[in-house]
This record gives C-alpha cells, sequence and structure tokens, in this order.
C-alpha cells in the first residue's frame, strides 16, 4: 500500500502560483479567486522511474477583508515503473479546506494564520489520499521592502492515515518575490518538511525558480521549475498555472 503524499504542493498549503510559500494577502470581502495549476513531475532511482501529475483547482473566496475560505480538489495521476512492471494510478484526492486569517498588519510586515482540513475522499488504498481526515496549522509572515516581497510559512500537518506514514509533520519554507514591473514578478522559494517515511531519516528539501505574469488586474499565469535538493524530494517538478479573479 502506497500513499501518494504532495505536502509541499498545494492540498495542504494553497499559495501564489507557483509558490509552495503562502503570503498573507487576502482577496477582500465578496471577492473571489479560481486557480487551476497542473505540476508534472519526475523522479529517478536505481531501476525505478516515477512519474506523476496532479491538477489543482483551488477556490478562494473574500469572506472578510483579512478573511478568506480556501477550498482544492486536486486530480492525480502517477506511474511507477522498474525491470518487471509498470503501475498507474489516476483519480481525485483528498478534499482540502482552509481558512486564512490576517490578524496583523503594518507598512512593512503582515501576520496571519491558516488552519485547515482534509476529507478523506480520495482512494487511499490505490494511494490517492490518506484514508482518515487530517488537521493543519499555518503561521505565515509577510514582509515587503519597495519592490520585493520576502514570504516564510511555518507549518504543522497532523497526517492521520492508513497508510503507515508518520502523523506529525512539520515544514518550514520561504519565498522572495521580486517585482521587476507591475506586471512581471521573478519568484525564488526554498524550505523543508518532515519525510513522511518513517524509515528514512532524511527530510525532503526542495528549491524553486519561477515567474507570474499579470495579463490584467483580473488574470495571471505562473510558470514555476521546482528542484529537489535532497534525495528524498522529488528530482524535477514543472509547475504552471492559470489565475482568474471576480
Amino acid at each position: 500500500m502506497i500513499c501518494l503524499f504532495y505536502f509541499a504542493n498545494t492540498e495542504i498549503s494553497f499559495s501564489q502560483l507557483p509558490l509552495i510559500t503562502d503570503n498573507t494577502g487576502t482577496q477582500g470581502k465578496g471577492n473571489g479567486q479560481i486557480e487551476i495549476s497542473n505540476g508534472l513531475a519526475f523522479h529517478n532511482e536505481h531501476r525505478c522511474i516515477e512519474n506523476s501529475s496532479e491538477i489543482s483547482p483551488v477556490f478562494t473566496f473574500g469572506i472578510f477583508d483579512n478573511t478568506d475560505f480556501v477550498v482544492g480538489y486536486p486530480f492525480l495521476n502517477s506511474s511507477v515503473q522498474d525491470d518487471t512492471s509498470i503501475s498507474i494510478v489516476s483519480g481525485f484526492s483528498d478534499l482540502n479546506m482552509e481558512i486564512k486569517y490576517r490578524f496583523l498588519q503594518n507598512e512593512v510586515i503582515s501576520l496571519a494564520i491558516k488552519p485547515g482540513i482534509s476529507f478523506p475522499t480520495g482512494n487511499y488504498i490505490e494511494g490517492l489520499g490518506s484514508g482518515r481526515f487530517s488537521e493543519s496549522l499555518f503561521f505565515i509572515m509577510t514582509a515587503e521592502f519597495s519592490s520585493m516581497y520576502i514570504n516564510g510559512n511555518l507549518g504543522y500537518l497532523r497526517n492521520e492515515n492508513k497508510c503507515g506514514d508518520a502523523i506529525n509533520i512539520w515544514h518550514a519554507s520561504v519565498d522572495a518575490d521580486f517585482s521587476l514591473s507591475d506586471e512581471f514578478h521573478f519568484v525564488l522559494n526554498s524550505g523543508i518538511e518532515k519525510n513522511p517515511n518513517l524509515t528514512v531519516k532524511t527530510n525532503p528539501v526542495f528549491g524553486l525558480v519561477g515567474f507570474y505574469y499579470f495579463i490584467n488586474e483580473n488574470c495571471e499565469i505562473s510558470i514555476g521549475y521546482k528542484y529537489g535538493i535532497t534525495k528524498t524530494e522529488t528530482n524535477h517538478a514543472f509547475i504552471y498555472g492559470l489565475t482568474l479573479r471576480f
């Protein structure tokens, strides 16, 4: 039995595409946003090749000016090939919901918390979910310096599951968002989290480089390349997405 684990992508913490690290920004009361992203990942080990893709639609709605409701329902496809066989699994994963609440903001720094819950809607036997309800809590910081933003996340996931994975998962990440013009942003991102595989001591560490571009104030596109700094992180992943606001 295998539980696919995409904690560092979008299911547990939804963020500005193509970043993994979230910021404290909210939509504003009555405003909405739809993000549609696709991630293509490739992980090669000795005598084993793993390929996966994840289509992640995310809906965000502003309950208050400083509070957002977020829901995501990813579709996963994964193939694992070795010398003698190939296995392919595809289907919807666990449904995730979060509330982002920004409780502090001044001219430079803003702070937010984001609790979330994951519903066991994916088939855990096929590796599409955890099989149990899981809870998460993220602390988010954003600092603004002229044309640059620094965002930091500290997170905890109570990873209840039927797959024999670790229950307590922590996450830490940081990004730099450079506004090169009113429309074009260049981003760098890195992070680490607790490995859910109890038999492996090395924790996954990632790096990411990418950009997002505002076609207009209600539409943007994004592209990112994510790579594994440690062997337990996926070797290569390409992320691209579309964001629509209304």
